[in-house]
C-alpha cells in the first residue's frame, strides 16, 4: 500500500512541474536617454531588436533609414529592420518629452496591430535624440528605444 501511495504523489509531483517559459527581458537594450541606437521590444512574446539586421541604405548608422521626424506633421515614422525580411513600423504622433504620445499605424510582418502608447523620456531636437518606452499593452510590450532620428521635409 506504500509504495501505491509513494507512486501516486510521484505522479501528483511530477504533473504539477511546468517548463519555464518566461522570457528573459535583460536580453533587450537598456532603458537609456542618451542617443545610443538600441531598439528592443517583445513581439508576441518573442524578442526583436534592432541594428543586427541591415537596412542601412546609404549610411554607416542603422538608425539614419529607420527613424524620421516629420516636423510638420509633428511625427516621428519607425521601420526597423529586426530579422532579414521582418520589420516592424509605427508611427507616434506628437511626441513630447515627458508626455505620452499615441503610438499608431503599427504593422508587424505587414499584419497591422492595434494601436498603443509611447512614453517620450528624452527628446532633443537639437541633438536629433529621442529615447522612449511603447507598447500596445497585447502583442507588442516592453519596446523601448533610444535613438538618433533624421528631420524629413515633406
Amino acid at each position: 500500500m506504500k509504495k501505491y501511495i509513494l507512486i501516486l504523489f510521484s505522479i501528483i509531483s511530477f504533473w504539477s512541474c511546468t517548463e519555464d517559459e518566461s522570457i528573459d527581458i535583460t536580453v533587450l537594450p537598456s532603458v537609456t536617454t542618451t542617443g545610443a541606437n538600441t531598439f528592443g521590444c517583445l513581439m508576441d512574446g518573442w524578442i526583436y531588436v534592432g541594428g543586427r539586421y541591415l537596412n542601412w541604405g546609404h549610411s554607416y548608422v542603422w538608425t539614419y533609414d529607420s527613424f524620421h521626424y516629420y516636423p510638420e506633421e509633428d511625427k516621428l515614422a519607425v521601420n526597423v529592420s529586426v530579422k532579414p525580411d521582418i520589420n516592424i513600423h509605427f508611427i507616434i504622433l506628437s511626441p513630447q518629452e515627458g508626455k505620452e504620445a499615441t503610438l499608431t499605424d503599427i504593422r508587424f510582418r505587414g499584419e497591422e496591430l492595434e494601436d498603443g502608447t509611447a512614453f517620450i523620456s528624452h527628446f532633443d531636437p537639437e541633438l536629433n535624440i529621442i529615447s522612449a518606452t511603447f507598447g500596445n499593452g497585447k502583442r507588442l510590450t516592453n519596446g523601448r528605444f533610444d535613438i538618433h532620428y533624421t528631420t524629413q521635409q515633406q
